[in-house]
């Protein structure tokens, strides 16, 4: 299976951390399946996967660093 589609998740704080996480789908032209999610170093991230079919979103982050839960995601 080759990689269709991907999704570059980007979490910034106003603390200054940062991280980056892109996620892959792996399939053909008839389908395919997101890899899973799995976990980031800085931040405590809540992901809505609910199955392979559907691009993963992130629900709410928090920050490891200072606590901060109100940290801008960008999506890519």
């Amino acid at each position: 299976m080759t990689i269709i589609d991907q999704t570059t998740f980007t979490i910034s704080c106003s603390c200054g951390e940062s991280e980056s996480k892109t996620i892959h789908q792996h399939g053909s032209r008839y389908g395919g399946t997101w890899e899973p999610v799995g976990s980031m170093v800085k931040f405590t991230v809540y992901w809505n996967s609910d199955d392979e079919l559907t691009a993963p979103e992130i629900t709410s982050a928090q920050c490891k660093s200072c606590g901060a839960d109100d940290c801008h995601i960008a999506i890519k």
